[in-house]
């Protein structure tokens, strides 16, 4: 068979194969967004408005970072600032919240990541100025550039218990805001505006109260700070005749207590792992006093005030001169000794803890009592 033949018939095999399985020839680099070791940043500090970086290797500049909202909030392409050699900076838009599937785009192909981007569900108000004291029940002005018609205020404290918050319509005025005080705050409140899903953090603001007032679970006894802060003793005792519990030595099992307002709480932490680290190293205790108070709980309305301990002596002195001032003393806190949180630290042995002696009225008693042969009382008490 000559060439020429053979050139015939070969020639249609290869057009048909053309036909059937075009191939393009792509000329030129091609650069794939291989990215590796990609971290999104944190969701308190993606918030819409903002620069974020992702740091990663791989990326570059002509990157196309697509955001498809979980949530079903809007799409966006966020726009790049700026890429080095360990991630790229991209900007949040204003109307971004929630979770997102991002993609990366980058000649004609795409990778989408393994890490979801999260966006706080957050805005802001410019200007913002918030009280630094309010009084409950009292209308209050918050002046600030970009409220909404239908924006909220929420009022919360650490010292609250778990579930509660106050929640209250606010009323547009021409420098932002008014707004009533809920009648149930006291003591130091975070404040954040709700608008639908998002959230402005608006700082703090006191809510004084009074030596008498009745609230938080029990009798506010004692304020600081002019009444931001103070001390309420429960409604009850968790003991009338006790023993402390286990004489123990001070290092390591009650070590760290004082006399000093405020260290109550301190003090009943400290003894409460100091107990449970001598059960754990093997020796037998019944439950102590501190435990006692620690375990308290008592329930207002369905919320459930956990966070009671056992006073310091000075806080439990303090309790003495409230309870000398009132009409009816005993009707507060019935006559006996009290046990306090402070331990007599003069030995090795947690052997003694102060008390105050509550058979008197007017007249301060205190001492050291023997941990383990007196029987006396005890008084949660909390603070805000």
């Amino acid at each position: 068979m000559n060439k020429f033949l053979l050139i015939l018939l070969v020639l249609p095999f290869f057009i048909g194969c053309e036909k059937e399985d075009e191939v393009t020839i792509v000329t030129g680099d091609v650069v794939a967004p291989i990215l590796k070791d990609v971290s999104m940043p944190s969701q308190s500090s993606t918030v819409p408005g903002a620069e974020v970086y992702v740091s990663g290797v791989g990326f570059s500049e002509e990157d196309v970072i697509s955001c498809t909202s979980l949530e079903g909030e809007a799409n966006f392409i966020a726009s790049v600032v700026s890429a080095d050699d360990y991630g790229i900076t991209i900007e949040i838009p204003d109307e971004a919240g929630g979770e997102y599937e991002v993609s990366v785009t980058r000649a004609n192909l795409t990778t989408i990541l393994d890490e979801h981007l999260k966006v706080a569900f957050v805005f802001s108000v410019d200007n913002l100025s918030v009280p630094a004291s309010v009084l409950g029940g009292e209308t209050i002005a918050i002046s600030g550039d970009g409220f909404e018609s239908g924006d909220q205020l929420v009022f919360k404290a650490d010292h609250y218990p778990d579930g509660l918050s106050f929640t209250v319509n606010t009323t547009l005025t021409s420098d932002g805001l008014s707004v009533t005080v809920p009648a149930g705050c006291y003591g130091v409140n975070n404040l954040s505006f709700i608008r639908g899903k998002r959230i402005c953090v608006a700082g703090s603001t006191a809510v004084p109260v009074d030596v008498g007032d009745q609230l938080g679970g029990g009798t506010v006894f004692y304020t600081s700070d002019d009444g931001a802060h103070g001390l309420i003793v429960a409604t009850e005792n968790v003991a009338e005749k006790l023993p402390f519990g286990v004489s123990v030595k001070i290092d390591p099992y009650a070590s760290g207590t004082t006399q000093d307002i405020y260290a109550g709480k301190t003090n009943t932490e400290n003894l409460v792992q100091g107990i449970i680290s001598y059960r754990s190293d093997g020796n037998a205790a019944e439950t102590s006093v501190a435990e006692l108070c620690d375990n308290y709980s008592f329930d207002v309305d369905g919320y459930v005030y956990e966070d009671w301990f056992l006073g310091s002596l000075q806080e439990m002195v303090e309790l003495f001169n409230y309870r000398a001032t009132l009409v009816d003393p005993i009707a507060l806190v019935s006559k006996n000794n009290y046990w306090t949180s402070t331990v007599n630290s003069t030995t090795v042995w947690a052997w003694a803890y102060y008390y105050v002696n509550f058979y008197e009225i007017t007249n301060l008693v205190t001492g050291r009592a023997n941990a383990t042969n007196w029987s006396i009382a005890a008084r949660p008490i909390r603070q805000f």
